[in-house]
């Protein structure tokens, strides 16, 4: 009887630090910086594991598998936690959130189990060195590393099935930052007993069963260590085990304190902040831990550091290096120097004035003072500096039938447009997100989009564009430059400079890719989830009018993102071996002069709002009274 009054839960609300909202934008922007060096730090500690014959031991074995979990490990919770912190809460439905807890608690169980299989191989090789080899074979290292896999995946089924077959009644808040199961039992209508006992069991055979491991291990260890009749012997046996002493004290401890200590109540600001610990801070810190401590990491990255600057010197002796660049540019066709050159100040001009216009209009009309306007601002503002690093350079170009450009300038130039260029992929995915926020969350966009978050979002913009232009800048800069200097390029960009290098470009080619792959696709990504999002909402509005309505308020920045992106994607993502062709300078000059200038149009001609605020503005400068 009791059931039949109660409302089933289908769906949950993730509300994580939705008390303390100020919080919410610098905690966000912090848990994107770890978790961007979480990614490169594990990543690299695999690239060096991999790349290195040194490391290629069966300790490092297991620790390229523990990096490639944490990666997984913090992919699972922190962009949730992130969406969690720019939304103040997030829905999450049945399915994902138990696919969520799957996954978090497979990963984690493969992490306790991977840490004991290295307490296990440090025991072998300081009380057993002799049988070392013969003990962690290939195949026995695979074999143990295929066992924590499974017996992770056997631990992730049992819990995830015993916990989501509990009835979830009443208020769906959760008061967490992701699916975990001690909260998730505060929502439960019927008898938990079952469940807890789970938790229990978990706790008491999966943690200690591996902390046994290592204890005992240690102990074998310590022992042994203490045997050795000289303090440096000790010393340097027991310097192998360090790093992962530290990396076992950091996990376990944490998860110990999460999981026996006394869950009644509301969760409190303390179970976020260990369980932040435990899913964001460590993966970060287990590679930092690694490196720093371990002697022949840091010996692996000092000889790939000291081969990369012998073959740069061994490279520039027989080479002569270029200090400056000729940018020549449609040498092809001499008579289209003029025309074009007409065309293209015609543009730059039509763009200083269109953009400089739209944030003019944007300041003075009250009407234009909402989130994307601002946004809009910014975004015209990043246009007109974007188009000025470029085009007074191709005019000079085109006039002069070539220029010469220092290596110094170069450089400023390269670093100035990846700068503008990354800051407006940044604004146009959180224009997508302001549009999301808008049609999907009408009630919550005052909320949800304060002056505050506006600042927060495009302040991130601008920092993260900057780090995306250093990276590369210097990653490009670094390179010597020799033999032919003309580029066969409108402005200095990457591509047409990799092709004047005189020494191994395959980094610098990695960073091309590497820009392609995480900036660009993560703008895209957002944009794409938030129109997917959309048109779902849309496509629930009953009247077609009522469609059309919601659906115009996004077609002038889908028509820009559509220029702007498949212009960008179609440069970086295309084979560019050989001479830069006719057809790379006409994509670039669509995506550095084209799209800048039809933007403040596209937003007009488009957009009522703006069109209203135009017509305001032109009749306010009419004369009041008649000659």
């Amino acid at each position: 009887m009791a059931e039949k009054n109660l409302t089933l839960v289908t769906e949950f609300f993730l509300v994580g630090f939705a008390d303390c909202p100020e919080r919410a934008l610098p905690l966000f922007l912090l848990f994107l910086f770890i978790y961007l060096i979480t990614l490169s730090g594990n990543l690299g500690m695999i690239t060096l594991i991999r790349v290195h014959r040194q490391l290629h031991t069966p300790m490092y074995f297991l620790l390229s598998h523990l990096s490639f979990v944490d990666i997984c490990y913090s992919s699972v919770t922190v962009p949730q936690m992130m969406a969690v912190l720019l939304e103040l809460g997030a829905t999450l439905s049945y399915t994902r959130c138990a696919a969520q807890f799957f996954l978090f608690t497979f990963f984690g169980s493969i992490d306790c189990y991977l840490l004991a299989l290295m307490a296990y191989d440090r025991y072998v090789a300081v009380c057993r060195p002799l049988l070392y080899v013969t003990v962690m074979t290939q195949k026995a290292l695979l074999g143990s590393v295929a066992g924590a896999y499974v017996a992770g995946l056997f631990s992730a089924s049992v819990r995830t099935v015993s916990a989501f077959t509990l009835s979830f009644c009443g208020t769906n808040e959760i008061d967490f930052i992701f699916c975990d199961l001690p909260p998730l039992l505060k929502l439960t209508c019927g008898d938990s007993s079952t469940q807890e006992m789970v938790i229990i069991v978990y706790t008491i055979f999966v943690i200690p069963a591996c902390m046994v491991v290592i204890l005992v291990s240690y102990l074998f260890i310590i022992v042994a260590v203490v045997r050795i009749p000289s303090a440096g012997g000790r010393a340097k046996t027991f310097s192998t085990c360090t790093s992962h002493l530290t990396a076992v004290s950091l996990f376990f401890g944490t998860l110990i304190f999460m999981y026996l200590r006394d869950n009644s109540g509301q969760s409190s600001e303390e179970d976020r902040v260990v369980a932040v610990f435990y899913t964001t801070v460590i993966p970060m810190l287990n590679p930092l831990i690694y490196s720093l401590r371990n002697k022949e990491v840091k010996e692996a990255l000092r000889k790939a550091l000291k081969r990369a600057t012998i073959a740069e010197r061994m490279a520039d002796r027989n080479r002569s290096v270029v200090t400056d660049f000729f940018l020549i540019a449609f040498t092809g066709h001499p008579g289209w120097g003029l025309p074009l050159f007409l065309l293209f100040l015609s543009f730059y001009l039509v763009t200083l004035l269109g953009n400089a216009g739209m944030m003019v209009l944007i300041r003075r009309d009250r009407q234009l003072h909402t989130p994307m306007y601002f946004f809009l601002g910014h975004l015209s503002f990043v246009d007109m500096c974007y188009s000025s690093v470029i085009v007074p350079q191709m005019l000079a170009v085109l006039r002069a039938r070539g220029t010469a450009i220092s290596q110094a300038r170069c450089a400023a130039q390269f670093f100035l447009f990846t700068f503008l260029a990354s800051v407006d992929c940044y604004l146009l995915a959180i224009m997508a997100y302001d549009r999301y926020v808008a049609v999907c969350r009408p009630l919550l966009y005052v909320t949800a989009v304060t002056e505050k978050a506006r600042w927060g979002l495009v302040t991130g913009a601008y920092v993260a564009g900057f780090a995306s232009a250093f990276v590369r800048t210097v990653t490009a800069f670094t390179l010597s430059f020799c033999g032919n200097n003309e580029i066969d390029f409108i402005f200095c960009d990457l591509p047409p400079l990799l092709k004047l290098t005189c020494g191994d470009s395959s980094t610098q080619e990695v960073v091309i890719i590497a820009f392609a792959v995480f900036v660009m696709p993560a703008c895209v990504a957002v944009v794409l989830v938030s129109y997917l999002s959309i048109i779902v909402a849309v496509l629930r509005i009953r009247s077609a009018g009522g469609r059309a309505k919601a659906f115009s308020t996004c077609t002038s920045h889908l028509t820009a993102v559509a220029l702007f992106f498949g212009t960008l994607i179609f440069m970086y993502l295309r084979d560019n071996s050989g001479q830069s062709s006719e057809e790379d300078q006409v994509v670039s000059v669509l995506y550095t002069v084209v799209t800048p200038m039809l933007n403040p149009f596209i937003y007009s001609l488009r957009n009522k709002e703006v069109k209203e605020a135009v017509l305001k503005a032109l009749g306010r400068s009419k004369p009041s009274g008649r000659p």
